[in-house]
Parts: C-alpha cells; sequence; structure tokens
C-alpha cells in the first residue's frame, strides 16, 4: 500500500515545474515590411519577465534591446522592444529571452525584413541553453530533490520515531535514533548542489553556455531572474533545517525543527514550476503543496523504518520500540496516501486536460514513463501489504529481512521517479500549448477553376481539426454537394485518414476526428463533389511541430 503513493507524485507536475507561449507578434514572424518599424510587440499567454532582447542586422552585426513594456523584475503578458531608428533594408532577426510566472525561461526568435527579404541569418537568433546546462539544470536539480524527499522527509521521521525511544540520560549520551546514513548523505548533497543549482539557472535565464561562472550577471538572473532562485533559497533552508535537527539531543527540538523543514520545502514547491501558475490558483497551490509534503513523508519515511527494521531483528517487534515505529508508520501512511490522490488527481486533470493528451505531447509521454515506474511500485506495494507487513510485526525475521529489502527497491524507484519527474522542466503542459497552439491560415489552393483557402488548426500533434472557406468556381461562390477531406503523413505509412467535412455556423466546411500522431509534414487532400458530375480535388502540405 505504501508504495502506491509516487502514482499521486506522478500524476501532476506541482514538484517539478505551466510554460509561458508566444501567443503572438508585430510584425509576424517573416513579414515583409514597406517601411521600418519603430518597435516590436510580443503578446504571451501568461505575464513573463523579460531577461534577454538581441536584434541582428542584414549585415551581421548584434545590439541588445530593452523592453519598455515591463521593466526587468516585473511582469506582464505585453512586452514592447522598442527598435533602433533608421534599421537598414534586408533581413533582421529579433532573440529573445523570458521568464515564465512558473520560473521557467523561454526563448526563440523570428525574422522580419524591411523593403525585401535577404539572406538568411540562421535560427532567428534564437537564445537557448547548451546542452550541458540543461544536464547541469537536471543533475544539480534532482539532487536538491533527493535532499527534500529523502533527506529533510527522512528527518521528519527521524524525529517522530525519537519520540517512542527513552530520553538520553546525560547530554553526553547518543543521539536519540541516529539518522541513516543515507539520509544525511542526501541532505548534505542536496545543500551543495543548490548553488550549482541557481548558477545553471542562471545560465539557462540568460540563454547562455555554461562558463562564466564568478559572472554577476549569472548569479543575479539566477536568483532573481526567475522564481526559481527563490525556490532555491527555500529549499536550501529546509535542508540547512533538518541537518540542525538530526543533531539535536532534545526530541521536542528535532520536531520543531524538522516541521520547519517541512513547511520551507513545502513552500519551495508553490513558489515555481509548472501547476505553481495553473488557475484556479486557490485550489492549485494548496494542492501542490499538499503534494510535495505528501511525497516526503511517503519516501523520506522509507529509510528510517528500514533502519528501525534492523534494529528490530533480535525481538519481538509488539515489545521493542522498533515495531512501534513500523505501526506508527502504517498508521500515518492512509492519510498521506488520500492526500496525494485528491491533489495528484486535480492537478492532472488542470494540467493534462484530455485523455489523448498522454501519448501525443512530450509532457503526456514523460508523464506515461512515470506510470509505468509506478507499476513496479504497486507490485512491491501489494507484496509488502499482504505478504510481510503482518509477519515482520509479530517478529518474523525472514519477513523482516524481506520488508527490508523491499523497502531499498522502493527507494531505488521512487528516485527514478524524482528523476523522470524532472523531464518535465523542458516539457511545456498542454494546458500551456492549448493556449497558443499556433494555427496555419490562408493556404489558398486552385485546382480546375475551384478556389478554396484551407485551414489546418491547431497546427501541432494531437487532435486537428481542418477547416475549408470560401469556396468559389471559376469566380462564383458554390454549394457543393460533399467536402471529403484526406489527411497522410507524407513520406510514410501513417494515413490516409478519412472524415467527411460539414457546414458550419461561420459558412466554413470543418473536418473534426483527426489525431496527428507525430509532428513532420503532413499531406491534405480536399475532394469537393461540386454536382453529380464533378468532382475537383485539391492537395497541400501543412509542416506540423514536433512538440
Amino acid at each position: 500500500m505504501l508504495s502506491i503513493l509516487p502514482l499521486c507524485l506522478l500524476a501532476s507536475a506541482g514538484v517539478a515545474f505551466a510554460h509561458a507561449q508566444l501567443v503572438s507578434s508585430d510584425p509576424a514572424d517573416g513579414a515583409v515590411l514597406a517601411a521600418p518599424p519603430r518597435e516590436i510587440v510580443l503578446v504571451f499567454s501568461e505575464p513573463v519577465v523579460p531577461l534577454v532582447f538581441r536584434l541582428s542586422d542584414p549585415a551581421g552585426g548584434i545590439e541588445a534591446l530593452p523592453a519598455a513594456g515591463a521593466g526587468i523584475g516585473t511582469a506582464g503578458t505585453r512586452l514592447v522592444v522598442t527598435l533602433p531608428p533608421a534599421l537598414a533594408s534586408g533581413t533582421h532577426s529579433l532573440s529573445w529571452r523570458v521568464t515564465s510566472a512558473d520560473g521557467h525561461p523561454i526563448g526563440s526568435g523570428f525574422f522580419f525584413s524591411i523593403g525585401k527579404a535577404t539572406a538568411s541569418l540562421g535560427d532567428g537568433g534564437a537564445t537557448s541553453g547548451d546542452r550541458v546546462t540543461a544536464v547541469g539544470l537536471f543533475v544539480s536539480r534532482l539532487l536538491v530533490m533527493a535532499g527534500l524527499v529523502l533527506g529533510v522527509g527522512g528527518a521528519g521521521w527521524v524525529a517522530l520515531f525519537s519520540r517512542l525511544q527513552p530520553a538520553p540520560d546525560s547530554p553526553s549520551a547518543a543521539l536519540p535514533v541516529p539518522a541513516p546514513a543515507l539520509v544525511a548523505a542526501s541532505l548534505w548533497l542536496g545543500l551543495a548542489a543548490t548553488p550549482v543549482w541557481i548558477a545553471f539557472q542562471g545560465f539557462d535565464a540568460l540563454g547562455e553556455a555554461a562558463r562564466g561562472w564568478a559572472s554577476s550577471a549569472v548569479w543575479s538572473a539566477g536568483l532573481q531572474g526567475t522564481a526559481y532562485g527563490r525556490a532555491a533559497l527555500l529549499c536550501a533552508g529546509a535542508i540547512v533545517a533538518a541537518i540542525v535537527s538530526l543533531r539535536a539531543r532534545r526530541v521536542s527540538l528535532r520536531l520543531w525543527l524538522a516541521a520547519l523543514a517541512f513547511g520551507l520545502a513545502g513552500v519551495s514547491a508553490i513558489v515555481a514550476g509548472h501547476a505553481a501558475t495553473a488557475p484556479p490558483r486557490i485550489v492549485t497551490v494548496p494542492a501542490i503543496m499538499l503534494h510535495m509534503l505528501g511525497a516526503m513523508a511517503w519516501i523520506g519515511g522509507l529509510l528510517p523504518l528500514r533502519a528501525a527494521l534492523g534494529a528490530a531483528r533480535g525481538a519481538s517487534s509488539r515489545a521493542d520500540p522498533d515495531g512501534a515505529a513500523l505501526r506508527l508508520f502504517s498508521r500515518f501512511i492512509p492519510f498521506v496516501l488520500a492526500a496525494l490522490i485528491a491533489s495528484g488527481l486535480l492537478l492532472a486533470i488542470v494540467q493534462v486536460q484530455a485523455v489523448s493528451n498522454l501519448w501525443t505531447t512530450a509532457y503526456g509521454r514523460v508523464l506515461l514513463a512515470k506510470l509505468a515506474l509506478v507499476l513496479l511500485l504497486v507490485v512491491l506495494a501489494a507484496a509488502n501489504r499482504f505478504l510481510w507487513t503482518r509477519p515482520a510485526a509479530e517478529g518474523s525475521l525472514g519477513a523482516l529481512r524481506l520488508l527490508r529489502r523491499s523497502i531499498v527497491a522502493e527507494v531505488v524507484i521512487g528516485t527514478m521517479v524524482l528523476a523522470v519527474l524532472g523531464l518535465w522542466r523542458f516539457t511545456p503542459p498542454p494546458r500551456a500549448l492549448a493556449m497558443s497552439a499556433p494555427t496555419l491560415q490562408d493556404h489558398v489552393l486552385e485546382e480546375e477553376g475551384l478556389m478554396a483557402t484551407l485551414s489546418l488548426t491547431p497546427a501541432r500533434p494531437g487532435p486537428v481539426r481542418v477547416s475549408v472557406a470560401g469556396l468559389m468556381l471559376d469566380g462564383q461562390p458554390v454549394d457543393p454537394l460533399s467536402v471529403t477531406v484526406e489527411l497522410a503523413q507524407s513520406g510514410s505509412d501513417i494515413g490516409p485518414f478519412v472524415r467527411e467535412a460539414r457546414l458550419g455556423e461561420d459558412g466554413r466546411f470543418q473536418a473534426d476526428g483527426f489525431v496527428l500522431s507525430v509532428g513532420g509534414a503532413w499531406t491534405v487532400r480536399v475532394t469537393v463533389l461540386v454536382d453529380d458530375f464533378t468532382s475537383v480535388t485539391m492537395t497541400d502540405r501543412f509542416d506540423i511541430a514536433p512538440f
């Protein structure tokens, strides 16, 4: 039963990290303008904080630009970037990097041309961190999260188990219930990884390679440029409180310090992350904190419980304090399980939104990978509950050995869950994608005198709609008998999928029910039955971004 709890941890992104998305820009990407614009306006799906704006001119020169719509440290959904006067003719690119309300830096770039387009400058100058920065973020965050879940969570259970032991006879007496070595190690590793995490967050915020560790700009961006700077400081405070708790000799002081550590860790989970900004926040914020505290209470208790079971080998646990620890843990966990199930389901519904997003988005596929790990934990849970817990509580040495081995497996798989959870840092949830899903419009087709405007929305993997509008035959509106749409991926065996388009209230023929499994080039074939004797087929290709 105890191993079922990671299922809830996997069901949400609250402990990890909604990305903001660029909704529109003026001028648009690829626009050709007759005169130089005075400013560029970027509109995002949620409030962002500007970090970096760089303008590249046709000659390859690069200039940093300020954002007037929102100053550094002030969030807004509309950013105005003032351009230098008298821009040269040709193609320019603007690269930008901002921080989402959830603390994640995002960046991209786009082109616009004055007069006429000239040679491309590359990828629009999009600022993006390098592979070393991404790996550094992943590893350092994993160590900090392990420090919270295994370390702070373990310190809390060590403090609770201390209440079951008699008080020491003198100040020089041994500590009541010493902490398992792995609990202490996870705390120190997490504390050491915290400044590294802040530095890599700074590199990521600025879109720079992991060089210049002494740069004040990197540390300022890591601490102040994103919400994860505040989260990192709170994590460090929680870990320090847990370390001091483990060294305290008074049980009451241990308990107070452990409670402080739990509180700081819970707050760190709600100041940054995907679900931290998901509406309605009055519901999602408490759910995130419950989720974090529940994960710490479950996984963090496994190592202290294993140590208690090891100490109980030679005596009946009914009369041994360590047996009392097992009973305490067993009584407490059902309440943790209830909190994790409720908060996990809530956050999963908010973030994933549709079942199909589980396999059509990167975010959903990460969730499915975590659920596969949960299946292993469920097997262990069943064995623990029905085979070994009762015999172990009654003093069976064989059951104690099996239960301790099972706990080791649970800790390993639980750590794997934390690692896979870290991948959410790099995958925006379906909720954010839906807010900014691009629409490819105004593909004007003409075949045998028949003209139409074809659109596909949203232009990303997942459920899509194909719309056909403005049907004209030889310059005159036409009311067709039927419109059939086929969709197939170019150069592969995927499709064709056929749907009958229906006339909507807006005058467009709309074909629903398509699901794009992958990105890339997709061919759309529209067959219009003009009358009983005339049928015209038009074909076009859409390039779908591989989200």
